[in-house]
């Protein structure tokens, strides 16, 4: 097992002479669906996340991107829902591998704002998660992308603040603006 993990690792060390659709000044704009499992401190079930991103490439292997997200989740044991909004700025590493995969990792800060029983409460966010880009046409403008991410949050009850961690994996589709 070891020797075809090393074989495969020569074989994109080997393969990568560049990032594929990814250069220095390019955009991007993306759309994704996923799955939140929302942290077992909250009562909260799983929930269904749709999100919207964009980004700027500053060189091949580093992007700045914002992102916002929106997961609904059912509070267990009554009829209520709890939506959390998530705005985040993401700076993203891509990693340089063979024509038309692009792996990433991301970290990020930004606002999540949870509402329940018509209260609101917002508060810092932080993210950290990988994925990766697979980049198809002719052109490679346009790419399927799926991540897997966690997101920390503080939520308040208004007696006291829980630190809460809830996990997303999703996929979508992301767009390349710019460049040839």
């Amino acid at each position: 097992m070891k020797k075809l993990l090393y074989g495969f690792a020569v074989m994109l060390i080997a393969a990568a002479p560049a990032l594929a659709a990814i250069e220095k000044g390019n955009g991007e704009l993306g759309a994704g669906v996923g799955s939140t499992q929302m942290d077992s401190e909250t009562d909260l079930d799983s929930a269904t996340t749709l999100a919207v991103r964009g980004g700027y490439f500053f060189s091949k292997a580093w992007e700045l991107e914002g992102q916002m997200a929106s997961a609904t989740a059912d509070v267990s044991g009554t009829s209520e829902d709890a939506t959390f909004r998530n705005y985040m700025v993401n700076g993203v590493y891509n990693f340089q591998t063979p024509k038309g995969i692009v792996p990433y990792v991301l970290a990020g800060v930004g606002i999540a704002d949870t509402e329940f029983a018509s209260q609101s409460d917002s508060s810092t966010a932080f993210q950290v998660g990988g994925g990766s880009r697979f980049y198809f046409g002719k052109e490679k403008r346009a790419a399927i992308r799926v991540d897997l991410s966690m997101i920390q949050q503080s939520v308040s009850n208004g007696v006291s603040d829980t630190t809460i961690n809830n996990t997303n994996i999703s996929a979508g589709f992301t767009w390349r603006l710019g460049g040839k």
